[in-house]
């Protein structure tokens, strides 16, 4: 093992990834992994076995702290998640495109081997009726409309006239590629087959200035430009009659979800979170009402649950364990970067399961990696009292910018509730790249920010508040990855 770390180590100073560690520091920066050290840092000192004594972790975190000058309050009483392991793992990660062979499972499970046919996002008679519109603008016999302009009517008319000429008749199938198409940077394959009496979706693409996606949907429950149904969890309880629930359980749900994991060839992938969610008609609304009139028409028809809702079921997140330790699931992308430093995008891995009564209706995969490499088996960790020393000081740092709000005419008094604490593993970026990162072990904060609005509290959507390094009290920007 200290052979294959010593290799690792080697490999990654020749590619100049590594930069210099340093301790948390008082100001509000992200701290720079030096991975050569912290993985030397990591093998160190005592034996986790024991994961709960040797971490001094106590049965729930609890605070009160006030600062930046008394405009930030900062409560925790959260519960503090452990992973199922008795030891803490290190590990190497690496991207990776979709390849012919991930293809033709997708197609094999899918699909179910049924003929595959083109997506038709636009007929020739569509494309016919469009192309006369815009002739008879540039005639001047009707006037422009939409974001229409004399100046982009040639390269519109042409658009549609090579639409009317390539674009399949009404109701024609043509049959569509298995395989990858190349179109410029962007390799593709999409298509839909009709599979036990509905018809199912897949699209895959490899983006290298972008991110990778294979999704795969029943017709009505989504699709990856986001035009139709999703799976939401946004029904306001203030609004519906009775909160929505799946008429199956979670068990059963991740039995699903499962057997759909194994039959794609996943190993050491498990469910992390599971969530309930509705099928919202999307495509009613947008063919309804316009966009300015849309929100007071959802407020005044969801006395009429069942013209949106078209089903319930449960979103499931699957991540991939190291040694039967997870990489905690987080809603956050990790796709900011910083100019000059870390210059590529490279999201964190998702794997996407929703299911309803019937079985999976819907599945997303973003930014593949190949699966963990083990470096460490068993690595050092301070202890939480220290992490703990850590949060306090750190988290007025990090709204320290709500001092310059107020300084500038803003009237900002956040306050922040913690509500639980996670150890789990995350993946750091290794220095100016986008294809290898570490495994680390981290503690995630998570918390809701409440703001006032008009005498009224306004809490945030629940997030990570801060994420600290295990190994050393470094603080780690979700955000950024690193």
């Amino acid at each position: 093992m200290k052979r294959i770390l010593s290799l690792l180590l080697l490999a990654c100073f020749a590619l100049g990834l590594l930069t210099g560690c340093q301790k948390t520091p008082d100001v509000p920066v992200v701290v720079q992994k030096d991975q050569e050290q912290m993985l030397q840092t990591a093998q160190q000192g005592k034996d986790n076995s024991a994961l709960l004594a040797a971490l001094e972790v106590p049965e729930r975190f609890t605070g009160d702290w006030t600062g930046v000058n008394g405009l930030v309050h900062v409560t925790a009483d959260a519960e503090i998640v452990l992973p199922n392991a008795d030891k803490i793992p290190t590990g190497s990660i690496a991207r990776r495109d979709f390849t012919q062979a991930d293809l033709d499972t997708f197609l094999r499970v899918f699909l179910k081997g049924q003929p595959v046919y083109e997506e038709v996002y636009l007929t020739k008679q569509e494309a016919m009726a469009q192309l006369e519109k815009f002739q008879a603008m540039q005639r001047g016999e009707i006037p422009l409309s939409g974001d229409a302009t004399y100046e982009k009517l040639p390269d519109v008319i042409e658009y549609y006239a090579e639409q009317a000429r390539t674009a399949p008749d009404e109701g024609e199938l043509r049959m569509a590629s298995t395989s990858f198409v190349s179109d410029g940077p962007l390799e593709k394959m999409s298509g839909w087959a009709e599979v036990d009496g509905r018809k199912a979706h897949l699209w895959v693409q490899n983006y290298p200035d972008f991110w990778d996606s294979a999704v795969y949907y029943v017709q009505g429950y989504g699709d990856p430009n986001n035009s139709n149904c999703q799976p939401s969890t946004s029904v306001p309880d203030d609004i519906a009659k009775e909160p929505f629930q799946p008429d199956f359980s979670v068990s059963e749900a991740i039995q699903m979800g499962d057997t759909l994991i194994a039959e794609l060839g996943f190993e050491n992938v498990v469910c992390d979170q599971t969530t309930p969610v509705y099928f919202a008609d999307a495509m009613l609304l947008r063919g309804a009402v316009s966009v300015e009139d849309a929100e007071s028409y959802y407020a005044s028809r969801w006395d009429d649950l069942d013209r949106f809702i078209l089903d319930t079921g449960f979103q499931l997140q699957y991540v991939r364990s190291l040694n039967g330790f997870p990489l905690g699931y987080t809603s956050v992308e990790g796709i900011n970067v910083e100019e000059g430093n870390y210059a590529s995008v490279w999201p964190y891995e998702t794997i996407e399961v929703c299911v309803t009564r019937d079985g999976v209706v819907y599945f997303k995969w973003r930014a593949p990696t190949e699966a963990p490499v083990l470096e460490l088996e068993d690595t050092q960790l301070m202890s939480f009292d220290e992490i703990a020393s850590v949060f306090e000081r750190m988290i007025m740092v990090k709204y320290s910018y709500i001092q310059t709000i107020n300084d500038n005419g803003g009237d900002a008094r956040p306050r922040i509730q913690i509500d639980k604490v996670r150890l789990s593993l995350m993946r750091i970026k290794a220095k100016n790249s986008r294809d290898t990162g570490l495994l680390i072990p981290v503690w995630d904060f998570y918390g809701t920010e409440i703001y006032q609005r008009d005498g009224m509290d306004v809490p945030l959507e629940e997030t990570i508040v801060l994420t600290i390094n295990a190994i050393d009290g470094s603080m780690i920007s979700r955000e950024l990855g690193y």
